[in-house]
């Protein structure tokens, strides 16, 4: 069996909403990667550069926008108008579910940001180095790691169908 095959036989095995979540998933870990090896390969003057930061913000925010458009043009056409039925009840509590871990994750991030932000206005270092813009790497990845956990408990509710535990 090609993998060609093998695609269409899971496209028809798979509901469009775990489709649709998948897509999501798998654009959202990429963002991540390109965000995250952006920062990785920085140096420490472009660290500390707030022109460098925007770029990469501006460039984070285009890659997000670009690519979920790209993906719901061509779920539109896959999807045989599923897009505009509205979810049943199982679906509605799989998706709180999945909003109630990503507000978790959000909650710490904020949090944390919030800590590291007074931290550096008392200008102590207490576990590392300060990193310049540390609060907003911190908000940052607490928002796409909040996404990656939305979707990624979405599909695995929807898996299981244990929502409730």
């Amino acid at each position: 069996m090609s993998n060609l095959q093998k695609v269409h036989q899971w496209l028809q095995e798979t509901s469009f909403r775990e489709v649709t979540l998948s897509v999501d998933l798998i654009v959202t870990g990429y963002i991540f990667y390109i965000y995250l090896s952006r920062m990785y390969y920085a140096s420490a003057e472009e660290l500390a550069s707030t022109v460098w930061i925007s770029g990469v913000l501006l460039e984070v925010i285009i890659y997000s926008v670009v690519l979920m458009v790209i993906s719901y043009i061509a779920l539109a056409f896959v999807s045989d108008d599923e897009l505009n039925q509205p979810m049943d009840v199982r679906e509605k509590q799989i998706n709180l579910v999945g909003y109630k871990y990503s507000a978790m994750i959000l909650q710490v991030g904020v949090v944390l940001a919030m800590v590291q932000y007074g931290i550096e206005q008392q200008a102590e270092t207490i576990l590392f180095e300060t990193i310049p813009h540390l609060p907003l790497h911190i908000l940052l990845v607490a928002f796409l790691t909040a996404e990656l956990a939305h979707y990624g408990v979405q599909l695995y509710k929807g898996r299981t169908g244990d929502i409730y535990g």
